[in-house]
């Protein structure tokens, strides 16, 4: 079947709108592999980059799966027409995208769906990675504050498996269970009046140096006090806005640290090599300890009604566009 000249995108505009635009189909360069998007998951550093905060608001788009239609010539990595794929954005809110065979992260194992197929890098490398972080620095225990989201829940699966202790923080009291019944091994509500003290008390005595934050605002602060003296704290997020608020200085003193956490540092340290290696762990986990729960499904059109139904249920799984 021959190509279209054109393709629907999705951009970000000025007025912080997602829009949809109709474009020419990108021409094929050398080692460059043309794919046909069949999902791709909304993940809030999309969201972020949506609103312009960070990267480039015409390419959109982390992460997906879909099938592969052209090939250039002289590929680094030997894919061919009709390979399932995973691809690594930017600029997966799309119909097609171009990119270099490196970007294209294996063929399909052939019990996965292109729908789980589609979050296979953003979560996974990052829970990987903070799994890294956490043995590396040969922490025994950790905090994360984003416990019943996508990542969350694949966390405590993770973890589990590397047999690190996991404090969870979630909002509501119906998570609690929930996170319980998937292995978690401690859960706290945020909302509780006694959080801050049991949070502590947990804390100390798993002796849980390592915290993982996606919160940002007057929350990290919360977190960074309960932490026992030599301890770090991650952010890797900004759910509560994207400034952290009212440090406890006092702290420092007891020689506790704050740095931000990103994925593309981790695939820097590892090199191309150990990216390789990464993935091929990461993707042989997909269907098992790195599953992610798809819980609802928006053609490219409807962008702002998937972006609306995110916002109210982003704790219960994953929301994936189809833009074919």
């Amino acid at each position: 079947m021959p190509l279209p000249e054109t393709q629907k995108v999705i951009h970000g505009n000025e007025y912080v709108e997602p829009v949809i635009m109709e474009i020419p189909l990108p021409k094929l360069s050398q080692n460059q592999v043309l794919v046909k998007i069949g999902f791709a998951p909304l993940n809030p550093t999309d969201i972020i980059r949506l609103k312009g905060h960070y990267g480039d608001k015409k390419l959109i788009g982390a992460e997906g799966s879909g099938i592969v239609v052209a090939v250039g010539e002289s590929l680094k990595f030997p894919f061919k027409v009709g390979d399932r794929v995973h691809v690594r954005g930017p600029g997966t809110y799309a119909q097609y995208v171009v990119t270099t065979s490196e970007n294209i992260s294996h063929i399909l194992q052939d019990d996965l769906s292109l729908e789980e197929a589609a979050s296979h890098f953003v979560n996974p490398c990052t829970v990987h990675y903070m799994g890294y972080l956490a043995e590396k620095g040969g922490h025994k225990a950790a905090i994360h504050t984003a416990g019943s989201s996508a990542l969350g829940r694949m966390l405590i699966r993770y973890f589990k498996l590397k047999g690190i202790k996991l404090i969870n923080i979630v909002r509501r009291d119906e998570y609690i269970e929930e996170l319980k019944k998937e292995g978690a091994d401690y859960v706290l509500n945020s909302q509780s009046p006694n959080f801050e003290k049991d949070l502590k008390g947990i804390a100390e005595k798993e002796n849980a140096t390592i915290a993982f934050d996606a919160i940002g605002g007057e929350f990290t602060n919360k977190v960074f006090k309960s932490q026992p003296a030599n301890s770090i704290l991650y952010i890797y997020g900004a759910l509560g806005g994207l400034t952290i608020q009212q440090l406890d200085i006092p702290q420092f003193f007891q020689k506790k640290m704050i740095a931000g956490l990103f994925l593309t540092d981790y695939l820097e340290i590892l090199g191309e090599q150990g990216c390789q290696e990464l993935f091929r762990e990461t993707h042989s986990l997909l269907s098992t300890t790195l599953h992610t729960k798809v819980i609802k499904v928006y053609p490219l059109e409807q962008i702002k009604d998937a972006l609306a139904f995110y916002q109210e249920n982003s704790s219960k799984g994953k929301i994936l566009l189809k833009p074919n």
